[in-house]
């Protein structure tokens, strides 16, 4: 054959194979574009009214030796075995029942276990997650725009035939897509098996089977298992409540040992169209058991099969690594110092009187706590006393609650406090508890006001979506700086104040767990919605002025597949009557009074305006508007992962009768304030920097009176 004839052959035997290949892939792309339209048919969850099933669970961390396989004994080896009820019905969706857990060595359930998402429920949503980290879905509506579709195998020799379809991502780089195999029904296009895979920072396998119901036709999840290696590069990843950070696992690392963790689910008594009273659903986890269950009897009548010798081995090593470590106790206590208590026997000691500082007081030191169950779960006893070492100056709370509902989370509390507080701030009652190891603000702040309060707190959960709290107090004021409120002819540097409080705080997409412990969010759904009503009352125990204040605030955080978020806060203040500019409102300023930007350098804030000066401006009408959006982290190393953020802040807002204000001055934002910053997180140690710039009709003549330059502290343990 001569060269130009050989040449040919190879150009015509190349242009067969793509076109083949070319009506190969046009095949699979439309088994997958009828696969993707019948969703809304086969995933159980659309097609369906209601089903119920049982789920036995159980996860399995070990460590092996890599050539042999064998076991190897080691602290981070761990089972867990967990059997719960599962309900759904179109109008309340899912909810779940734990019957039961087996945690080795813990007296009490784990409870964060059982709303722990290891890998996504289903193969049909719009993103598949694995641990934390989001992909997008191979059944998606967009799926095209992410995945090539290969047809693999086709089988017609089974009962149910199918397609073998193999999918990967269109861009290799991308981190937000998987690869696998979707097993396609023939007849119906719904999924009879996926098997996923995810090779970055952690190597994971995830296999779903699902079983065809006769009666209902429909393809039903029955069994689901997941295998890992743990890998951890880069990101970090959360196991049975533990942070792995980058670059770190919980095993030893050494070159002939590896760490698999392994969790299989199986699916029991299935009943489909069955009736439920719904209305007692009230959460979508009900987890109220208060000990794990350990007779083997009640386990082997959900396993599968046996306990394998290795996995005895594994329950018997980790029992006796949980005991003697005490890893129950330091759990609760790592839990407790996240809201900044210590126990100590029966008292919780409140880290957050330990030491601060501000301008007025300096350095403020002390102690303070509360009472925990040891004493009484019925009721608690708690205070504070501290001292200002600048103003040389006492302060101090006495309070008792009683719990009268721990399922409503009904709360009766009588307080006490003699203290001061910032001029201007606002709280919702309904605000629960924070801790962070120093508060950005609170350095800076010179302006306050001393009050002694009496006050009467009852709070209840109407629903677990409601939170409420009433209160009833009685405040004297005295002022620290040199203020006087003139009403009714009168001048009033010291005050009464008698005020009735309601707040409500409503989370109509938060999804709740209901444990011994109480009622808790443990995830947070948005937007939240805040709304406070205030009554001071003239004459009603010595009260000197009639106002009323009505507050709302609303926020919404939408976080991306590409782990950046977008938060957004918009609140809204105003106050009718006879207001003291004590309990006005300002919009959270950070700028110390000081000439030049480095000698403003302080602590950047996580929600308060950085380029507003302490004492600048107040309101009586106030609304304020707040986005940030955070890029995704730039992964340099598994160390080095700075994050960029990009804010823009706006307030407005207006103040009646500014002259009733005596030897005080400042101004109102009816022109409306703007800044917008940049800050870059995490550079060392948790430590950043944040630059804001203030414009718009508040700018000042002097360039660097408008700058904010400042550093920031992020740091997750």
């Amino acid at each position: 054959m001569s060269l130009r004839a050989s040449i040919l052959y190879l150009l015509f035997t190349v242009l067969a194979f793509g076109q083949n290949d070319t009506v190969f892939y046009k095949q699979s792309n439309r088994i997958m574009e009828q696969a993707i339209s019948q969703v809304s048919i086969n995933n159980s969850e659309h097609s369906l009214q209601s089903f119920s099933y049982k789920r036995y669970t159980k996860a399995i961390f070990k460590t092996q030796e890599v050539l042999t396989q064998e076991l190897l004994s080691d602290d981070s080896n761990f089972l867990f075995e967990e059997v719960s009820l599962h309900h759904f019905d179109q109008k309340n969706k899912h909810t779940q029942t734990v019957l039961s857990s087996n945690i080795p060595g813990f007296e009490q359930p784990y409870y964060p276990l059982f709303v722990r998402p290891f890998y996504a429920a289903s193969i049909y949503e719009k993103e598949y997650t694995i641990f934390d980290k989001r992909f997008h879905g191979p059944l998606a509506k967009n799926a095209f725009k992410n995945y090539k579709y290969e047809l693999i195998q086709t089988d017609t020799q089974s009962n149910h035939p199918y397609y073998i379809i193999q999918f990967s991502p269109l861009n290799d780089d991308s981190e937000t897509l998987l690869e696998g195999q979707l097993f396609i029904d023939v007849a119906t296009f719904a999924v009879q098996k996926a098997i996923v895979h995810h090779k970055k920072n952690i190597e994971a396998t995830i296999i779903h089977q699902f079983e065809f119901k006769e009666k209902e036709g429909i393809w039903f999840p029955q069994k689901t298992s997941m295998s890992v290696s743990l890998l951890n590069s880069l990101e970090p990843f959360y196991l049975f409540g533990k942070r792995i950070p980058s670059g770190k696992l919980p095993a030893n690392n050494n070159e002939n040992q590896v760490s698999y963790f392994e969790i299989n689910s199986y699916i029991t008594e299935t009943g489909f169209n069955t009736t439920e009273d719904w209305i007692k659903k009230r959460v979508q986890v009900n987890a109220r058991e208060t000990q794990n269950t350990k007779d083997n009897t009640f386990w082997n009548e959900y396993r599968l099969h046996p306990l394998t010798d290795e996995e005895h081995q594994i329950y018997k090593e980790s029992e006796t690594v949980v005991i003697d470590k005490g890893i129950e106790r330091r759990i609760q206590r790592i839990e407790d110092f996240g809201l900044g208590f210590l126990e100590l026997g029966f008292f919780d000691l409140d880290l957050k009187f330990l030491i601060k500082y501000n301008n007025y007081e300096g350095f403020r030191s002390g102690l303070g706590g509360v009472t925990n169950e040891k004493l009484s779960s019925f009721f608690s006893v708690g205070g504070y006393l501290v001292r200002g070492f600048k103003d040389e100056a006492f302060k101090y709370q006495v309070s008792t609650d009683f719990e009268l509902s721990r399922r409503t989370n009904t709360i009766l509390g009588f307080t006490f406090t003699d203290d001061i507080a910032e001029i201007g701030s606002h709280l919702y009652l309904t605000d629960r508890r924070t801790f962070s190891l120093f508060e950005p603000r609170l350095v800076n702040i010179s302006e306050f006001y001393q009050y002694q309060t009496w006050k009467a707190n009852l709070r209840h959960q109407i629903i677990p979506e409601i939170d409420t709290e009433l209160q009833f107090s009685k405040s004297d004021i005295a002022q620290t700086v040199n203020y006087q409120f003139l009403n009714d002819g009168k001048a009033f540097s010291n005050y009464t104040l008698s005020e009735i409080k309601t707040s409500i705080y409503w989370s109509p997409f938060g999804n709740f767990m209901e444990t011994p412990l109480g009622v808790t969010e443990y995830k947070t759904g948005y937007p939240r919605f805040s709304t406070q009503f205030t009554q001071s009352v003239k004459g009603f125990l010595n009260g000197d002025f009639n106002y009323t204040k009505i507050d709302f605030r609303t926020d919404y955080l939408l976080e991306h597949i590409n782990q950046s978020f977008t938060e957004i806060i918009l609140e809204g203040n105003m106050a009718f009557g006879d207001l003291p500019l004590t309990h006005s409102y300002h919009a959270y300023p950070n700028s110390p009074n000081k000439e030049t930007v480095m000698k403003r350098f302080s602590v950047a804030g996580i929600r308060s305006f950085e380029t507003m000066y302490f004492g600048e401006f107040f309101s009586d009408k106030l609304a304020t508007f707040q986005i940030k959006h955070q890029l995704k982290p730039i992964q340099l190393s598994s160390r080095f992962q700075p994050e960029i953020v990009l804010i823009s802040r706006h307030a407005i807002g207006t103040f009646s009768n500014e002259e009733n204000h005596e030897s005080i001055g400042f101004n109102t934002l009816e022109k409306g304030y703007s800044e917008s910053g940049i800050e870059l997180n995490k550079l060392l140690f948790g430590f950043g920097a944040s630059f804001a710039y203030r414009y718009g009709a508040y700018h000042l003549p002097q360039t660097q009176d408008n700058i904010s330059f400042k550093f920031t502290f992020n740091l997750k343990l």
